[in-house]
């Protein structure tokens, strides 16, 4: 039996992925200019990675124990800067607390799910990644402070981490940003 292949498919199929060999974090890159690798907000974490960019390059990305991948990162490549990394858009739930009662309210009956609770940087408001059941629950308990909208879930807006960086100020603040707990304290 002879099988017949298109001469690009196979070559592209049997292509070894370029392996990353540099990181930069965070670079003002040009995403017009640049090819991107697309992750999803809770593949950050993971240590070894094989995507192709959106022209369709394979590349080997590899992280240390410990560190993951951020918005925004620059993958080299033998001095070749050869992709953008991007974190992917996802569905939220959004949290727009009306008072501080409300905000603990909330933080209870979301804690004992073991969700990720991302701050919201322009305003006093939470995000979750969105699940059905947890949508409706939220949504009938408290009405109109609950939103859905699209938005970026990255890892240095997370609570934990924030409140991580608060206790042990020997450690560098990831971004800068305020929780929203000095943001309540300091109105008031």
């Amino acid at each position: 039996m002879l099988l017949i292949c298109d001469e690009d498919k196979f070559t592209k199929m049997n292509k070894l992925p370029i392996p990353i060999d540099k990181i930069v974090a965070n670079k003002e890159f040009a995403l017009s200019e640049v090819d991107q690798v697309h992750l999803e907000w809770y593949e950050v974490h993971k240590r070894r990675l094989t995507r192709n960019t959106i022209n369709g390059k394979a590349i080997l990305m590899q992280l240390e124990q410990g560190a993951e991948w951020h918005h925004g990162d620059g993958l080299f490549h033998q001095e070749t800067l050869q992709a953008i990394l991007v974190v992917k858009p996802s569905l939220t739930i959004r949290f727009n607390p009306t008072d501080l009662v409300q905000l603990a309210d909330f933080g209870y009956f979301i804690g004992n799910r073991h969700l990720p609770i991302f701050n919201v940087t322009d305003a006093e408001s939470l995000r979750l990644p969105y699940d059905g059941r947890l949508y409706e629950q939220v949504l009938a308990k408290y009405g109109t402070s609950i939103q859905l909208e699209e938005a970026l879930l990255l890892s240095e807006d997370l609570i934990r981490l924030q409140a991580k960086n608060k206790k042990n100020p020997d450690l560098k603040r990831i971004d800068g940003h305020i929780s929203l707990g000095e943001q309540v304290r300091k109105d008031n």
